[in-house]
């Protein structure tokens, strides 16, 4: 992506994956949809998913214990408003993260800490005129694990074979 883009337009099939994720974060008992519910919803994706059965195994996912303190630090809070007039209101509320309503639309989930950093690693791999597909979600998964290992590292995966297996795809 370059500098100057101001905006990602996100794909349908990014929705799809990230609303499965806000899903399964539910199934795997954590209040926010985390790196692990984002890497089970890339393996149940019907395009990417093949290429990283081999490189991620499910079992190890659902295995994974996220530590009990993590679940107090990761949580959404407002971001200030900048500078405004005297009685003027935001046109919006901003958050420090990004939410995804589950399938049925009955609630929306946060992205923890990481999974937003991943999210935006992803992000920075969309070249200017693109959507936001799943394939970025996964770059930007392995490319964050490089820089602050967290459930690649302790589940003793290799981002660099994510990566690879997602460069077949292409």
């Amino acid at each position: 992506m370059s500098e100057a883009a101001e905006q990602i337009f996100l794909s349908d099939e990014i929705l799809t994956l990230m609303r499965h994720a806000a899903e399964l974060a539910g199934t795997v008992n954590e209040p926010f949809i985390t790196v692990r519910s984002m890497l089970i919803a890339l393996l149940d994706d019907p395009r990417i998913g093949p290429a990283l059965h081999d490189v991620l195994p499910r079992e190890k996912l659902y295995e994974y214990q996220m530590a009990a303190e993590a679940a107090k630090t990761n949580i959404a809070s407002r971001v200030a408003e900048p500078q405004m007039q005297a009685g003027e209101r935001a046109a919006m509320l901003r958050f420090n993260t990004l939410a995804f309503k589950v399938p049925s639309g009955s609630k929306s989930v946060w992205l923890s800490r990481d999974a937003f950093s991943a999210w935006n690693e992803g992000a920075k791999r969309v070249r200017d005129g693109e959507r936001y597909m799943p394939k970025h979600l996964a770059f930007g998964i392995a490319a964050d694990a490089v820089r602050a290992p967290g459930i690649l590292a302790a589940l003793h995966l290799s981002p660099g074979e994510i990566n690879e297996a997602i460069l077949k795809l292409e």
